[in-house]
């Protein structure tokens, strides 16, 4: 996608409307021009010409500002349509392939390449010429007359420092653009670091992206116009300082200082050919090669990720006529190892998932385990085999509705500030409920459907992970390794308590663990080695402190 384009087909309007001004600009630059020579030439009033002088000169920087201001908003509008077509599209992608394209990666084209592209402008190559071209002026006119020379400088040393002194205003408004920047850059890694959260749960993923990333954007949107508004103004009011010169040599300088007419003419003319280079320097910005790498990566990234696709209008198509019953049959999933990048297959697998019961994965480091619980919330897809819910296939067309009934503590979770995707109805109330039970009350409050904080433990930020799951009320729980780095109380709390109390909620609670202590609490258990399953040893058994469960591979 070329993102001009892009930009000129969203805001057409914008776009005609800054070419008129710049058209207008550019006519009265030419009128400009022609007063300035006639005034040179002696022809006409020199009152007239002055008034008629300031005049156009007004209009001139009327007309570019609007112009500059106008193009400035069109960016920032197809700006943020793309930053939301892209997030969606993220939302949209599958999770090997965000895997595969990387976080950093990612997370520096959505922000930072943008960001690039947008501050960059195709002239900045030109800079290193124009300050030649200043330079070489500057010392043709110290060379005709130092008087004018003197002059010349006089009064650029005061718009310099006019200049400087404008420019706080629109300082303190890129300050508040910074915060945005990097409100954006976290709010984008939350996106990408909490993906498979909200693609497990797509109406908590629409609302992250309407209700967290959406208003942030379009603050940054309006701050960087205002701030840039404001630039716009100094840089034209600066370029404008020229004229104010020229107008100077013409009417107040052959009152002052002895100067030869040819000399005033050609000073004259040579500032009016300044002015176009030092308005690029003023406005120079990174180079164009940079802009265009930017481009290329951010129209490579909306290549890769994979188009939203609309919501299907009518209702969940896995409705249970009885009990609820997940299948696999014959998966099948390759995957690749973070350790040595060797190649694994896991399965053929066949496993079944019953409502209401408390099932175990267990099984030692890179036997499959958390592939299969990818596999089971549809965040992997079956590359052989076919996976049924409720009797119903499991395809591309109804992921989504599949998802949505899971809830899920990853080994790598992440959690979010916001609580999203939730019945608001009593929300502060069951959120403290679950934050109390759990130990956190003095640390963690919910206020504004938010929690106030996540600076905690790694235990305890486990612990809120389990609780933004709770408040979710999915039909499915899964958690990967969920008491790993707790103490023995919340350990024992977890497996004794907790586990059972969502299963008397008619809830199917699927665990990864290694805690063999606590097999007895599981109704079945299935064991993964080498990416297959496999009969439970005598030893592995559970011990006889609860009920038995009954051991099944399927």
């Amino acid at each position: 996608m070329n993102l001009i384009l892009y930009l000129f087909r969203h805001s057409w309007k914008l776009l005609l409307l800054a070419m008129v001004c710049s058209l207008v600009s550019g006519i009265s630059g030419a009128v400009l021009v022609t007063i300035i020579a006639k005034a040179v030439a002696g022809n006409g009033s020199r009152g007239d010409l002055m008034w008629s002088f300031f005049a156009t000169c007004l209009i001139y920087v009327m007309t570019m500002s609007i112009s500059q201001i106008t193009l400035m908003n069109m960016t920032q509008s197809g700006i943020l349509d793309l930053r939301l077509k892209m997030s969606y599209k993220l939302l949209a992608t599958p999770l090997k392939k965000l895997q595969a394209l990387g976080r950093d990666g990612l997370l520096v084209i959505m922000t930072g390449d943008i960001n690039s592209f947008v501050d960059s402008f195709p002239y900045i190559p030109q800079v290193l010429c124009n300050c030649i071209v200043l330079v070489s002026c500057l010392s043709y006119i110290g060379w005709l007359s130092w008087q004018l020379l003197l002059f010349i400088a006089v009064v650029m040393t005061g718009g310099m420092l006019m200049f400087y002194r404008a420019q706080s205003l629109a300082l303190r408004k890129l300050v508040v653009v910074r915060e945005h920047v990097e409100s954006l850059y976290k709010y984008f890694r939350n996106l990408i670091d909490g993906s498979k959260e909200l693609q497990l749960n797509g109406e908590r993923g629409n609302l992250y992206i309407g209700e967290v990333i959406t208003p942030t954007a379009k603050a940054f949107k309006e701050t960087y116009i205002g701030a840039m508004t404001a630039f716009t103004w100094i840089v034209n009011l600066g370029t404008a300082l020229f004229y104010v010169a020229i107008g100077m040599l013409l009417f107040v300088i052959p009152a002052v200082l002895n100067v030869k007419a040819e000399a005033l003419a050609t000073v004259t003319l040579v500032l009016l050919y300044l002015i176009r280079p030092v308005t690029e320097l003023m406005n120079a910005i990174p180079s164009a090669r940079h802009a265009a790498i930017s481009l290329a990566k951010v129209q490579s990234l909306d290549g890769d990720l994979e188009p939203r696709l609309p919501k299907a209008p009518h209702g969940s198509p896995f409705a249970a006529n009885g009990r609820m019953r997940l299948d696999l049959c014959g998966v099948r999933h390759q995957y690749v190892s973070a350790e040595d990048d060797a190649t694994f297959a896991v399965g053929p697998l066949d496993v079944s998932v019953h409502e209401g019961e408390i099932l175990y994965i267990v099984g030692g480091n890179g036997s499959g385990k958390t592939t299969l619980a990818m596999l089971l919330l549809g965040l992997y897809e079956a590359e052989a085999g076919t996976i049924t819910f409720n009797g119903v296939p499991v395809n591309a067309g109804n992921i989504e509705d599949y998802r949505a009934h899971f809830s899920a503590v990853f080994a790598d979770f992440h959690i979010f500030e916001e609580i999203l995707g939730v019945d608001k109805a009593d929300l502060a109330e069951r959120a403290a409920h679950y934050v109390k039970s759990l130990d956190m009350a003095h640390k963690v409050k919910v206020t504004n459907g938010r929690f106030s904080t996540l600076k905690l433990s790694s235990g305890q930020r486990k612990r809120l992970a389990l609780v933004s799951a709770y408040l979710e009320d999915r039909t499915i729980y899964l958690f990967d390794e969920w008491a790993a780095d707790q103490d023995p109380r919340f350990k024992r709390i977890f497996y004794t308590e907790l586990l059972p109390e969502l299963k008397a909620r008619g809830k199917t609670v699927i665990v990864i663990t290694h805690d063999d202590a606590y097999f007895a609490h599981a109704d079945r258990i299935i064991k993964l080695e080498d990416g297959h399953l496999v009969p439970m040893t005598e030893p592995e058994q559970p011990g006889q402190s609860g009920p038995t469960p009954a051991l099944h591979i399927a």
